[in-house]
């Protein structure tokens, strides 16, 4: 067991070195994209990057999420898998070029070349990446992001500063870092040597395609569920408090990387150790370490809120502070729903996880739409906590079936709701804006703590 937890450890922390560093480097880059991008530039790029998230799972049906699945299994054929997944990508991505060849020949779109190399260029790189990682080659995973991001940071100061490029040496340098990346992990992890396109195993391709294709719906729900809150806020309020709204949600950004470092280590773990005998003991340690944890990270965060947004919401932004503390509720949420998401991925079943996203996008559109006239932010901020949680409790009492979780649920009950009356009063407060929320962390960092130990001293924890 402890082996077991010093692995999903190692592989968090690995995950949490190359996602820092990429988003540190990122985030330094801004002021070069700002200073050499007209806004409507970047809001041509930033349009693009966000059409080909949308694009990749159509097209490849989401064969990269089940190459990573099936390649995990200690008996699983490797090359019949990566082969399969090549040839499904190689007529997709033909299917794409025509379709936006003709396309382009109608409305003769400016950027369409750069769409198809984009898609193209992060596609493969998804699919080799997601391929190592169900390799267990974590750490040459880990290593190629560093490297992709390098490229970028080397070929934007040379399409960007040296050769004064705009928009297209902005959209050649995601490219061409794509590219970079995938070459690399091409060569360094020899995948040429897992490739034989005389494979025909229709089994096998089937199965694969019976896992990835509910994942479509799933993604695209994400990504309406993302774009719709923005969308609906815009209509009803008008561009500045989207705006200010817009800046808010960047500050959970702390919760968001934290969950996706675990993500993609519990997907392997939990996948990994789905068919032994002592599993139910492994994800009930894993489950209350990450619960307290990310509860008590939640809470220290809302409680701080007031004081960080003086530094990262500047002038007119400040104000935006009161929308973050419900925010990081919903980022709460949404990490136990990653958590129950990962039995899906272990399990190879994933018409649920399609489902609950469906419903759970379904609740935030009607309660965006019902409230938001009324309430305004609060109103979209109700919402997408109602989604989350819609989604949380559909994937708790589904997995059921699948794991028997050794936790004390009134306690997790008792901590979000302490933790969702610390941000609610931080939201609306004028006075004692640390007391009273100083005082509710000390309650959930008590209550968790203490409980560890009691498991802890019950031998249910090691």
């Amino acid at each position: 067991m402890e082996s077991k937890l010093k692995k999903l450890i190692s592989d968090t922390f690995l995950f949490a070195i190359g996602n820092a560093l990429t988003k540190i480097i990122l985030f330094i880059l801004m002021p070069l994209y700002t200073s050499t991008l007209t806004t409507e530039e970047y809001g041509i790029s930033d349009t693009l990057n966000t059409l080909v998230e949308l694009i990749i799972p159509i097209v490849t049906l989401s064969i990269s999420d089940a190459v990573f699945r099936f390649s995990i299994d200690e008996d699983s054929k490797k090359d019949e898998i990566f082969s399969i997944s090549i040839k499904i990508l190689l007529k997709g991505t033909i299917v794409f070029i025509l379709i936006s060849g003709v396309l382009h020949f109608i409305f003769q779109y400016e950027y369409t070349i750069f769409l198809v190399l984009m898609y193209t260029t992060y596609a493969i790189k998804q699919l080799f990446g997601n391929f190592l990682r169900g390799i267990g080659k974590v750490r040459l995973f880990v290593i190629n992001g560093i490297i992709g991001t390098v490229a970028l940071v080397v070929f934007n100061l040379l399409f960007l500063l040296k050769l004064n490029m705009g928009i297209q040496g902005y959209l050649l340098a995601i490219i061409l870092s794509n590219l970079v990346a995938s070459i690399f992990m091409f060569q360094r992890a020899k995948l040429y040597s897992y490739i034989n396109l005389e494979h025909k195993n229709h089994k096998l391709r089937k199965e694969m395609l019976n896992y990835s294709i509910p994942i479509i719906p799933n993604m695209i729900s994400w990504w309406i569920n993302n774009a719709a809150n923005r969308y609906i806020l815009l209509f009803f309020e008008g561009a500045s408090i989207t705006g200010l709204f817009s800046a808010a949600s960047k500050m959970p950004a702390m919760i968001n990387l934290l969950s996706s470092m675990f993500q993609q280590a519990w997907q392997y773990s939990s996948a990994k150790e789905y068919d032994k005998q002592d599993k139910n003991n492994f994800y009930s340690v894993v489950f209350n370490y990450y619960s307290s944890f990310i509860l008590i990270a939640c809470s220290a965060i809302v409680l701080i809120t007031p004081f960080i947004s003086q530094f990262v919401l500047l002038g007119d932004f400040y104000k935006a502070w009161r929308y973050v503390p419900l925010l990081l509720v919903s980022a709460m949420l949404g990490c136990y729903s990653i958590y129950f998401g990962g039995f899906y991925t272990a399990t190879k079943k994933n018409k649920m996880l399609m489902i609950s996203t469906v419903i759970g996008s379904i609740v935030n559109l009607i309660l965006c739409f019902a409230l938001t006239p009324i309430y305004g932010v609060y109103g979209v901020l109700i919402a997408s906590n109602m989604c989350y949680l819609a989604i949380v409790i559909i994937r708790i009492i589904d997995t059921k079936k699948y794991v028997k979780l050794r936790t004390n649920w009134f306690v997790l009950v008792i901590s979000l709701v302490i933790v969702t009356m610390q941000s609610v009063y931080e939201t609306f407060a004028t006075e004692s804006l640390y007391f009273i929320p100083g005082l509710l962390f000390i309650l959930v960092l008590l209550i968790n703590s203490i409980y560890l130990v009691i498991l802890k001293m019950k031998k249910l924890l090691v």
